[in-house]
């Protein structure tokens, strides 16, 4: 729940900060994340350096996050929010289904009850 509602503080903010902004919200949340990480690493003293075969699909985690984050600007900016806000409100869902079908791990039963409710909302916004 805390998740949920961090999540959408950050994009509410991250469409009334990028109206005169453009995309520098979009690439301060980026430098700002990528310094927390690198002081978290240093502070836990743990330097977990992933495993070359693991870094093209981390490159491409952030592509695809920062991707994501600057379409829903655009949306801000130029198209529907109502449609932007439904499809960046199944970010959570989505990592769990990759998870489940990539890394094949099982879903707990309360992700799948969140995951139902997440259509069934979606489904309620659509009618």
């Amino acid at each position: 729940m805390i998740a949920g509602v961090v999540f959408g503080i950050f994009f509410v903010l991250l469409n009334m900060a990028s109206q005169n902004a453009r995309f520098w919200p979009i690439i301060s949340t980026r430098i700002t994340s990528i310094v927390f990480l690198i002081l978290i690493a240093t502070f836990l003293c743990k330097q977990r350096i992933p495993e070359r075969g693991i870094l093209p699909f981390v490159a491409l985690s952030g592509v695809l996050d920062t991707g994501g984050n600057t379409f829903f600007v655009l949306a801000g900016q130029f198209g529907r929010m109502d449609i932007a806000a439904v499809l960046s409100s199944l970010y959570p869902a989505a990592t769990v289904l990759l998870a489940w079908f990539i890394l094949k791990e099982r879903a707990a039963p309360i992700q799948i009850v969140g995951i139902a409710t997440a259509l069934f909302a979606i489904m309620l916004i659509v009618i």
